[in-house]
């Protein structure tokens, strides 16, 4: 067909390029990187064709997943005062849905994070505890679907079309190690990067995996296109191409489907283009922050004109979904995996958590607690705002609700999500003042986090080792080691007040989680105290750092500046 015409016509010039010795210029570089993009069969569009709902009545499912984006990097959660990131289509599906003020990613990495909305459970359950491929001595290589059913494999079983495009970072060939393949996941169709896509056009794995843009591999991989510093800007168009070709082929076929779009932006290295930065001036971006006056741009500029040139790719997914009359018919997500980068990571990370204390790597909120808005816009909710707790791991069983599935059998004992498609779907009329009383969550349904290695960045975003959020509560601790004759270390138990009253100013004061209140709750301490050190002592053995969670509040022992990525796989980005 057009497509697989096209792939021939793009490897063709790229193995002229390779056996080339021109040499070229950054400009022709960029151009190259642009033609290919353009090259890739073109988006239908409404006037060329129009969807109906699918013949089964059955939901379609968008799962739009951000990389490293703050709770103050989305305009709707009310941050205009911490950023002036612009995200008008990010902001129109929140009037479309519900926005979670506490919604939870499961991780605060990304390899980790992506297994619990894939699997509906906690990612150290399946021995991943940081970003896979980054050298984790003792942590599993890949998420195993042999032992961890997807959401993608229940969804393909079930008869929905499965599309997984943008990011994977869920495991990749190296060495003796071959990752499964696609389908493994029940994913019919893929155009990925960090995963086996990466290992470029002569590996035999990546033709399982074909990369996003044509021909161009990772930023860090040599090659007439990757050379092309722009490469991340251009995935986020590749993504929604790649996402709406794949739905138009599902819907020709009236056929529900279930995409997975996980954009690249705002995860290092950001390189926006020209046309991009041209968002922000440097007046707007710059002026104040300008080291000398010979300085072109800066870190707000980049970090901004990025995101805000993501949120108008999201626009154009969302707005192919009503030109394709498939709107009212699809389930939609959009979140992040973790936090925003500290800034002494890379110096373009300048996200924003709003009030929340930490950021990526930390389990204190600024490093867990992230954009979630839900909508479903023929029979869920609008312009409402929900204060309940919700996580990642909510996602496979509320995808499985309203997709009238039963949840496995083999599956259900080990399930730590609880559907949450009545938060989406009941009282469809409620407005964001009358939509105010949140949901408890069920007692044995709390969040549960682990990180076993050095968080970047200043001392106060160094959490314990073992996390906990049930209610308006949320317990830290370090677990009980052989050298901690006393059992578990710094307890921590933060009050975030009644869940009702979340846009106090009391309230928000309470999100940076300085004021520790265990002596005054000894009772909450020990419940979630139980619950997490019990999950604990279930999870296979893995990793830990020299000093997870430094027990000496806040300053810990001083860092073995002899440790190696092994040790530390948190260091790579």
């Amino acid at each position: 067909d057009d497509h697989v015409r096209m792939r021939s016509v793009v490897r063709n010039i790229l193995h002229k390029f390779q056996n080339t010795t021109m040499e070229f210029t950054v400009a022709g570089r960029n151009t190259v990187v642009a033609l290919l993009v353009c090259l890739l069969p073109p988006v239908q569009t409404s006037k060329a064709i129009v969807h109906t709902q699918n013949a089964t009545g059955k939901p379609n499912f968008l799962f739009i997943l951000m990389d490293d984006w703050g709770y103050g990097d989305v305009n709707a959660y009310g941050n205009s005062a911490t950023t002036r990131v612009k995200t008008p289509s990010i902001d129109k599906l929140a009037a479309d849905g519900v926005l979670f003020t506490n919604g939870y990613s499961v991780s605060s990495v990304c390899s980790p994070s992506r297994t619990g909305w894939m699997t509906g459970r906690f990612p150290a359950e399946a021995g991943i505890h940081s970003a896979l491929g980054n050298g984790c001595g003792g942590c599993a290589q890949y998420l195993d679907p042999a032992n961890f059913t997807t959401v993608t494999q229940i969804l393909h079983d079930n008869g929905w079309a499965t599309g997984h495009f943008g990011k994977w970072h869920l495991g990749a060939s190296k060495g003796d190690i071959a990752s499964p393949v696609p389908l493994a996941y029940g994913i019919d169709q893929t155009a990925t990067f960090n995963s086996d896509a990466d290992l470029g056009p002569t590996s035999n794995a990546s033709k399982a995996w074909p990369p996003i843009i044509p021909g161009c591999w990772t930023p860090r991989t040599p090659g007439p296109a990757c050379n092309d510093t722009h490469w991340a800007a251009h995935t986020s168009q590749a993504v929604v191409s790649h996402s709406l070709r794949f739905i138009d082929e599902a819907a020709a076929r009236h056929q529900p489907f279930y995409v997975n779009a996980w954009f690249h932006v705002s995860h290092a290295m950001l390189v926006p283009t020209a046309e991009q930065l041209a968002a922000y001036s440097y007046n707007e971006a710059c002026r104040l922050g300008a080291i000398n006056s010979n300085q072109t741009t800066c870190a707000h500029q980049i970090f901004w004109s990025s995101q805000h040139a993501a949120d108008a790719q999201v626009g154009q997914l969302l707005d192919g979904l009503r030109e394709r009359n498939l709107w009212t018919d699809t389930v939609i997500v959009l979140s992040t995996d973790n936090g925003p980068e500290e800034p002494m990571v890379y110096t373009n990370a300048v996200g924003t958590t709003g009030p929340l204390r930490g950021r990526k790597r930390s389990l204190y909120d600024g490093g867990v607690r992230v954009p979630f808005i839900m909508a479903y816009p023929g029979k869920g909710r609008k312009q409402a705002i929900d204060h309940s707790v919700v996580g990642a791991v909510d996602w496979l069983p509320t995808v499985l609700k309203i997709a009238d599935i039963p949840v496995p059998t083999a599956l259900a004992p080990h399930l730590k999500g609880y559907d949450i498609s009545h938060l989406l779907l009941e009282n469809a009329s409620a407005t964001a003042t009358s939509a105010a009383s949140p949901q408890q969550r069920p007692a044995d349904k709390p969040l549960l986090w682990e990180w076993r290695f050095p968080v970047q960045g200043p001392c106060w975003n160094d959490a314990p080792q073992l996390a906990a959020r049930l209610g308006r509560y949320k317990l830290y601790l370090n677990p009980p080691t052989p050298s901690a004759a006393a059992g578990v270390s710094r307890v921590e138990l933060y009050d975030f007040g009644p869940p009702e009253n979340q846009t106090s100013p009391e309230s928000v004061a309470l999100m940076f989680q300085s004021q520790n209140v265990a002596a005054l709750y000894p009772d909450v301490v020990a419940n979630l105290t139980q619950h997490v050190l019990q999950w604990h002592a279930t999870l296979p053995p893995g990793p830990v750092s020299n000093h997870p969670g430094c027990a000496a509040y806040a300053f810990g022992p001083a860092r073995d500046t002899t440790e190696t990525i092994e040790d530390d796989p948190a260091l790579v980005l």
